[in-house]
Order: C-alpha cells, then structure tokens, then sequence
C-alpha cells in the first residue's frame, strides 16, 4: 500500500504538471472553456436573475427542455451471489463540446454503432460567446476573467445540436465546471479551485447551470431548438486538474443534489463510496504503460505527459508510436480486470487533436476492436453505473469492493 500511495502521490505531480503546460491547449484542443465560477452563491443569484431580465427583451429565456425528456439507459440487473459481474468500462470525456473538426460527432458515430453510452464531462463556458464573457463571476477573480477561452459565436448551434443528440442516444451529461483556474502548476503552486470552499464551489455549479438552461440568453441569433434535457441532469463533475479541497467540494455537491465525483486517483478496482459521504468516488485508475514500468492515471494529458514530454505535435512517426501505445494499453487493462477482479475500466480523455489525433483515434480503434472482441463487455455512462452499484445486494457489492486491485499485468 505504501508503494501504491508514493505512485498515486507521483500521478498527482504528473498531473499538475502537464496541465501547466497545456492548459491553454485544452481549451479549444477539447472544445472551449473548462471550470470556475461565481463569487457567492447570493452573487450567481443575482447575476441570473440579470440574465432573465436581459433575456426577457430578447423574447427567449431558456433554451431547454423542463422536466427533461426521458432518457435510454441501461437497467441494472441485480447479481446472485456468487455470480459473475458483468464487465463494464466507463468512457469520460472532459470538454464535452462539439469541436470545428466534429470530434464530438465521430464518437457518436462509433457509439451508435457499438451501442455505447459515454459520460460528457461539460466545459460550461463554450456556450458563453466573447462578448458576454462578463457574465462569468469566478471566485476571487474579475468578472470575465477565465483561464480558458469563451465560445466563438458561430459554434454554438453546431454544440447545442451535438449536446441534444448525445442526450437522446444515452449519453450522460456531467460537469466539468467554467473557467479552468489551477494556480501556477509549474511552480508547484496548488491555488485557482485547490482554495475554494464549499460556496465557492456552489456558486460555481449555479453559474454552471444557469449558462447551459439560458444558453440562448447569449447567443441570440444561434439557430439550435431547444435542449432536451436541463441542467439538473448534471449529477456528476470532474474538477479542473484534479484538483479542489475534498471536504469542501464535496460539501457543495452534495448540497447541489450530486451522485459521485470522478476527480480522483485509483486503481484497477471496484468503486465505493467517499467516507462519510453518499458521493461515490468513481476515480482514474493507473494504468501500466504499454511497454514500460510506468504506470500512468488513464487520462489522455497523463499520457501525453509520458509519451511525448507534454508536446501536442509530433512527426508522423510519433504520431503513430503514441497511438499504438495508447491503444495497445486500453486492451491490455482491460485484458487483466476480465481475467482478475472484473472491476469496472475507467478511461478518460478530451476531445482533442494532439499528435494527430492519436488519442482519440486510440479510443476509436479501442472500442470498435472490444465490440468484436469482446462483445459482452458493456460501455456505460458513470450514472449507468452508479444505477448498477446501487442495485446490488449489500453483500454482493462488498465482496466485488474488496477484491484486490489489478497490478499484476
């Protein structure tokens, strides 16, 4: 265990460091913008209730669906005891935006075709245009100020069309907050949302919110129907760089009605909940590097880290030496929870275009080949999986929770 805690402790640094480095590249590298927020929770109030009026001369003040249409999604099957659990693996995607090159799209695609659910991780600010950047009130910052950028006017109709597609193939709809501030990583300096506290954090899920249930609030002239869904589908975040005071975050999620976080480091294991909280901890676990000793959190940036020294371009021969590594790791992991503890794999990404698009071609490549491969094996959301946890006998989910974690591969 002390050996796993230096490695998780290692991942941690990893991470902070390669979002120094290429934290202005997730922000249109993914779609636009990532996390933050409002001063206080009574500060976000009143800049909504702004927004309504403001909205009110516009003619339109939301732009979503209120309850939310229904949804596809799985039916958790309880297990007997002493049965086989079914293998799942879970695909996360910070961002959560279309791109101009239609990433987002693509995926759909391959999920239509597998029968796939993924969990969209929504960077709210890419649906907040430059000029109504303002609107955005982070805690302990200008208003408009971002470490990410805002939403170029003309992709938001391509973004809402692509968010109301995803919703109605069965493709959950989380957060990934607003404006992305994590401190000066490079120095070692955890500040930006490693120092907010519990209200913080609040006002910056209602931010959140309001920006995706007004979207046409600020974007006036976006020719998109309306959402099928709202913002109260938003059940589970991922913080900016994996970081945030624990306590403090949590406090505020589950005040906002949250089911889980997936902000933490892991392993190769059953998922359980947060002490002393009804949030379930639905963690990145390490992967082991194709070809190496490495182990490396299954997060596209952590790769990058590793493989290419934080760069996000490369000739083709890196290009190819990455995606095949990448790939060749996806199946590898999942090789050993099928063989071992059959724990859920927990894969997360950004829709990006680093060295050619290997990341994202890897997943393409990954979930084509296990849909042929393996066709028991079941893509779902996080909330999917939190329905499945949930439905289990006590005892059943406690002997899967305390099978040993895969290591040995």
């Amino acid at each position: 265990m002390a050996g796993l805690e230096a490695l998780l402790r290692r991942q941690r640094a990893v991470v902070a460091l390669v979002l120094a480095i290429v934290v202005v590249v997730l922000a249109f590298g993914l779609p636009s913008a990532s996390s933050e927020e409002g001063s206080t929770q009574s500060s976000a109030e009143t800049a909504s209730g702004q927004r309504a009026a403001d909205g009110a001369q516009l003619g339109r003040t939301t732009g979503v669906v209120s309850p939310p249409e229904p949804q596809p999604r799985l039916e958790p099957v309880r297990l007997q005891p002493g049965e086989q659990p079914p293998q799942f693996v879970v695909l996360s995607m910070d961002g959560g935006c279309e791109t101009r090159s239609g990433v987002m799209r693509d995926l759909l695609d391959t999920a239509d075709r597998i029968q796939a659910h993924f969990t969209f991780f929504l960077s709210g600010l890419c649906l907040v245009p430059h000029d109504r950047s303002t609107d955005y009130h982070a805690p302990g910052h200008e208003p408009g100020e971002s470490d990410l950028p805002f939403a170029d006017p003309d992709m938001v109709a391509t973004r809402i069309d692509t968010l109301s597609r995803a919703y109605r193939s069965g493709h959950e709809i989380g957060t990934h907050f607003l404006g992305h501030f994590c401190g000066d990583l490079s120095q070692g300096q955890h500040t930006g949302v490693g120092l907010w506290n519990a209200e913080d954090w609040r006002s910056e899920i209602a931010q959140a919110r309001n920006f995706l249930d007004t979207w046409p609030v600020r974007n006036p002239t976006a020719q998109a129907a309306d959402l099928p869904f709202d913002a109260s589908v938003m059940k589970g975040s991922r913080t900016p760089c994996l970081l945030g005071d624990r306590p403090e975050l949590h406090a505020a999620l589950e005040a906002e009605g949250f089911r889980y976080d997936a902000s933490d480091p892991g392993g190769l294991s059953w998922p359980k909940r947060f002490e002393n909280s009804p949030l379930w901890n639905f963690p990145l676990p390490a992967l082991r590097l194709d070809q190496t000793n490495l182990w490396v959190l299954s997060m596209d940036y952590n790769f990058l880290a590793n493989q290419n020294n934080a760069r996000t371009d490369g000739d083709q021969a890196t290009c190819d030496r990455v995606e095949q590594q990448t790939y060749q790791t996806y199946v590898n992991s999942l090789d050993a929870v099928l063989a071992g503890n059959r724990a859920p794999l927990i894969l997360g990404s950004h829709l990006n275009s680093w060295l050619c698009g290997a990341y994202v071609k890897s997943i393409h490549r990954f979930l084509d080949d296990t849909a042929v491969n393996h066709p028991d094996v079941q893509f779902i959301s996080f909330q999917e999986l939190a329905d499945w946890l949930e439905a289990q006998d006590p005892a059943v989910l406690t002997e899967l929770q305390q099978r040993p974690g895969e290591r040995s591969y």
